[in-house]
């Protein structure tokens, strides 16, 4: 009843008064994912026509790119043609962000973000308030594919937004005020607590995940009751396993589970699915472009965000493809052909669902998941997820210190024996020499990253220790 109260009465009379077309937008986006391919890529180009030209004459890295290949927008008349654009890579997004922003843009009109740093080291990069509010329709198109809607209840376990984004309103969460000071003030709050509200919201970070924290978050959503969860995969798979391990399976069963932000393994699907009773969605996404894709019930690779999002896949060196994506709709910071340091193919056919959008497949996590071998060539970070089944590991990570060098952090349970590590260390030497140097580490926990995730696989070889 809430629900079809907000997405039918309170939210569209706010949005109306508002002069907001976040509603709207988001109808466009529901009907725009069922076209055919065709007719999407037409919408692609559309943009990005007009996005080549507003770098060419207004984004100096951009400049400098076109006169360096000799080229100008015109020059390139079709997607095809832009596969041969250069790509930008992280390290030109840290080193030039000022010369990858716009000249004709006020700085009042943009926002600047910060990555995760997840890959190593935090990314700056900056939006267009008006991409984000086009951005907000998308994503929230894309999330419902995978069972949210207006007016549900939403659990996050995420660490909190740089962004406070409420339908066309665009800000940075240091510049909210809690509690407005103003009679005026406190009468807009009252409003939009009432009317402008789309979602009730239950958020916990997620970088403290101790036996009394989860107890605690337990008892929240018990009374809670969410509709939709959405978290990283580590941290909810810990919490499953709190309650799995203390018997409380099905106590909170929500519509939907929707996780992002790492590599979603099967055996975290298949617990998460156990213990909340419903169906669990990967969702793909990245700081500097928002929700970039999600699986359908089909989960025959995940629905990209195709009208506002140009992805290619790129072979990479470890015989792989790398995601390439180009941020339509941003143009005060214009991404074009941007390296996601993430593999994974692209493919076009309608999928069994009946939607139109292209879809990923082979997610395969970030590349430097990829570890590099003294043999040459690279093993797939994801070998070491079958370790999961060994009897008293709590909880893991290896990382490669050298090419020749591994350390395994280990959280041990009671029923840990050290000869339980045998097949782990096999493998390792198998896959990266018999001689290899294999030191395991007894902890009390293993920490998140400062974007609140935590890493299973972590290679520390440098490039040019590869080569």
């Amino acid at each position: 009843m809430h629900t079809r109260f907000v997405r039918h009465v309170s939210l569209p009379l706010y949005h109306w008064w508002h002069g907001s077309d976040l509603l709207k937008n988001i109808r466009k986006f529901q009907e725009s994912q069922w076209f055919a391919q065709e007719r999407l890529q037409a919408m692609q180009w559309e943009r990005l026509s007009r996005l080549l030209n507003h770098a060419y004459r207004h984004v100096p890295y951009y400049q400098d790119t076109f006169r360096e290949i000799g080229a100008e927008p015109g020059d390139f008349r079709s997607l095809k043609d832009f596969a041969k654009f250069p790509t930008v890579t992280k390290r030109i997004l840290q080193e030039r962000l000022a010369d990858l922003t716009a000249s004709n843009i006020t700085r009042a009109e943009l926002v600047k973000g910060v990555t995760s740093g997840s890959s190593g080291q935090p990314t700056h990069y900056i939006q267009e308030k008006s991409s984000n509010r086009i951005r907000t329709a998308a994503g929230k198109r894309l999330t419902g594919i995978a069972g949210y809607d207006l007016g549900q209840k939403l659990f996050y376990l995420w660490r909190d937004s740089p962004f406070i984004i409420e339908g066309d309103q665009v800000r940075l969460a240091t510049e909210v005020q809690k509690r407005p000071s103003s009679v005026l003030g406190k009468f807009k709050q009252a409003i939009h607590s009432r009317f402008g509200v789309e979602n009730q919201t239950l958020r916990v970070d997620p970088t403290l995940m101790t036996e009394s924290e989860m107890a605690n978050m337990y008892e929240q959503l018990r009374l809670f009751k969410p509709d939709v969860v959405i978290s990283y995969v580590s941290t909810l798979y810990m919490f499953a396993q709190y309650l799995d391990s203390n018997r409380l399976v099905g106590e909170i069963a929500p519509r939907s589970v929707i996780v992002s932000s790492e590599t979603l393994y099967p055996y975290q699907r298949e617990l998460l699915e156990r213990v909340f009773r419903c169906s669990v969605y990967n969702r793909y996404g990245l700081s500097e472009t928002g929700i970039v894709a999600i699986e359908c019930p089909v989960r025959q690779g995940l629905h990209l965000n195709q009208e506002i999002l140009h992805m290619e896949s790129v072979p990479d060196l470890a015989g792989s493809s790398q995601l390439v994506v180009t941020d339509l709709i941003n143009h005060g910071m214009p991404l074009l052909r941007y390296e996601t340091g993430d593999s994974g193919r692209v493919i076009e056919e309608r999928c069994a669902c009946g939607r139109g959008l292209s879809r990923i497949v082979d997610l395969s996590g970030r590349i430097i998941d990829l570890l590099p071998t003294r043999m040459g060539g690279y093993v797939n970070g994801q070998l070491f997820a079958t370790f999961h089944w060994i009897e008293g590991v709590k909880q893991y990570q290896v990382i490669q210190e050298k090419l020749d060098a591994f350390k395994i952090r280990i959280v041990q349970t009671p029923a840990f024996v050290e000869t339980n590590l045998t097949p782990m260390i096999e493998i390792i030497r198998k896959r990266f020499g018999g001689d290899t140097s294999i030191a395991v580490e007894y902890v009390e926990s293993i920490p998140f990253t400062r974007g609140g995730k935590y890493k299973l696989v972590v290679s520390e070889v440098k490039t040019q220790e590869v080569q």
